[in-house]
């Protein structure tokens, strides 16, 4: 019953800081690994208290994987295309117009 109730807890205060810090890429992917840090322990405290079978467990842990990949790729793809990890870089339709005229990118997506 603690493990359940200190889940809820990590969910909350995990979802608060995720709406706080908006100002950059990472600080959002590290708020959000700890939501699903949250929600994996949450899972399995349930599991552990019902006496269920924890695929949902092993399924929340699979999208937690995956969603770290991707995000860590395109926070780094992010990274190399502008040289910041701004949100606010992202949130503007001038994020890939800008670079559709600068010739190192063109050249940088040619080489690979």
């Amino acid at each position: 019953m603690l493990l359940f109730k200190v889940s809820l807890i990590g969910v909350l205060f995990a979802s608060i800081s995720f709406c706080s810090y908006q100002t950059h890429t990472l600080n959002l992917l590290i708020s959000l690994e700890a939501v699903m840090l949250c929600l994996l322990l949450f899972s399995f405290s349930i599991s552990t208290m019902f006496g269920m079978s924890s695929h949902l467990f092993l399924v929340l842990l699979t999208f937690a994987a995956c969603e770290a990949a991707l995000g860590l790729s395109l926070l780094v793809s992010m990274l190399r295309l502008r040289g910041n990890d701004l949100v606010t870089a992202l949130s503007s339709l001038s994020f890939f117009a800008q670079n559709t005229t600068d010739k190192s990118c063109w050249e940088f997506i040619k080489s690979s």
